[in-house]
């Protein structure tokens, strides 16, 4: 994961909070839903709010963070909706009603999600090792063989873009692991990260916090 900072609301939000208290976003037309998810897409900089492979306003839907039957309320505060990915079992679609207790919209996930080179993700703390069960992140081959798989062949690409072999990124020194660091924080032309890249950015934080 990497942490989303929520940004200006979309005006159609205004809008209607602004004509009726009782509408929920059920009652939004695709359009007014599709313009929501422009504007999430835009602060996740092209990447779902779970897993960080690159999703377009096509091929992702808003999902609520904390799900709708449970705050029905909230189903129209942007600050509860982000873009995620359209895979059946994993992420948005995956997760179902069931709650979160690490999020996206919190910096610790940033830090209690540590990741591996091989592709797999491991919890760090209880309620990491629920997000990850719960979003279906791929803790195991078994659990989400096609994640794990993507997301190892995407970092390890990552990797021969800097000019390194996957291999060799652990004996990389300082300097070079700060100069490929601040390359995948930054979004390119389209103001789009690369998929996965925050994988590897959790890799690279790893390596230069050890002892």
């Amino acid at each position: 994961m990497r942490r989303i900072d929520k940004d200006v609301e979309p005006q159609v939000l205004v809008r209607w909070r602004r004509s009726s208290g009782e509408l929920r976003y059920p009652d939004l037309s695709p359009e007014e839903r599709r313009a929501i998810r422009s504007a999430c897409l835009a602060e996740q900089y092209g990447l779902c709010a779970y897993c960080c492979q690159s999703i377009t306003l096509d091929d992702s839907h808003n999902e609520h963070v904390e799900a709708q039957d449970r705050a029905p309320n909230r189903t129209l505060d942007f600050s509860n909706i982000v873009a995620s990915c359209q895979q059946p079992d994993q992420c948005g679609r995956g997760r179902g009603p069931r709650p979160l207790a690490l999020t996206p919209l919190m910096e610790e996930c940033e830090t209690e999600l540590k990741f591996y080179l091989s592709g797999l993700v491991e919890g760090r703390t209880e309620r990491a090792k629920a997000c990850v069960e719960t979003l279906n992140l791929g803790h195991t081959d078994e659990s989400n063989r096609g994640l794990v798989g993507a997301r190892k062949t995407l970092v390890d690409a990552l990797i021969y873009a800097q000019g390194s072999q996957p291999g060799e990124l652990l004996y990389e020194d300082e300097e070079i692991l700060g100069m490929i660091l601040e390359d995948l924080q930054t979004p390119n032309a389209e103001q789009r990260l690369q998929p996965f890249s925050p994988v590897l950015v959790n890799v690279i934080r790893q390596l230069l916090t050890q002892p």
